[in-house]
């Protein structure tokens, strides 16, 4: 079994040594249950990045992923609109670590494949999806979406059918690309509403008629 109260000792020692040397840097420490979260202004992320990667007490030598949450209808929308997760691996300590920063729509955020070769793609992979600029990465292009796709699919307020329609013309031979047609015009869904609020309200409705 795994013995949680001294992963937790581990977790809280390696976040007080951060505090104390990097002091300015550093937002916010959260301690959970399997990884460390730190908060940190997107302009200082490089920063801590190569810290933890390189001072030995820390040794976070492995980047596994980025992760963007759109954060439209949420509370931490006042912070930003998007939340950047970058999620490291310490093999030294046996631990996770994770880097937060907030960036707003369409805001831009420097690189870090200087530092990791794996967020190439990875940060490809989320100004496709969700418009955020990497400056100076070395191959900013999109990785999921055709290159002429319009928008960002994953944003919350992307419309579920697109803008286009793409198919393949058997006759002409070639890929078309149209206007979306809909039977019926289009929607604004309230993203924030939890499901079954609408029913239980009918509900209720029916029961007081």
């Amino acid at each position: 079994m795994k013995d949680y109260k001294n992963e937790l000792k581990v977790k809280i020692n390696l976040g007080e040594h951060l505090r104390l040397s990097i002091p300015g840097l550093v937002k916010k420490i959260m301690y959970k249950t399997h990884y460390l979260e730190i908060q940190v202004e997107k302009e200082k992320m490089l920063t801590v990045l190569k810290y933890l990667k390189e001072a030995s007490k820390y040794q976070c030598n492995m980047l596994l992923d980025i992760v963007c949450v759109d954060c439209l209808n949420i509370e931490e929308i006042k912070i930003g609109r998007f939340k950047l997760i970058y999620v490291l691996n310490s093999i030294y300590n046996n631990t996770r670590v994770h880097l937060s920063t907030y960036v707003e729509n369409n805001g831009i955020i420097e690189t870090t494949s200087g530092l990791f070769e794996s967020s190439v793609w990875l940060e490809r992979e989320i100004w496709d999806m969700f418009g955020i600029y990497f400056e100076k990465h070395p191959d900013l292009r999109r990785i999921l979406t055709d290159y002429g796709f319009v928008g960002y699919p994953l944003k919350k307020d992307f419309p579920i059918t697109g803008y286009l329609e793409v198919y393949y013309d058997v006759n002409d031979k070639k890929i078309i690309y149209k206007p979306i047609e809909l039977m019926q015009e289009y929607r604004n869904y309230n993203f924030g509403a939890v499901w079954g609020d609408y029913e239980r309200k009918v509900y209720l409705e029916n029961i007081i008629k």
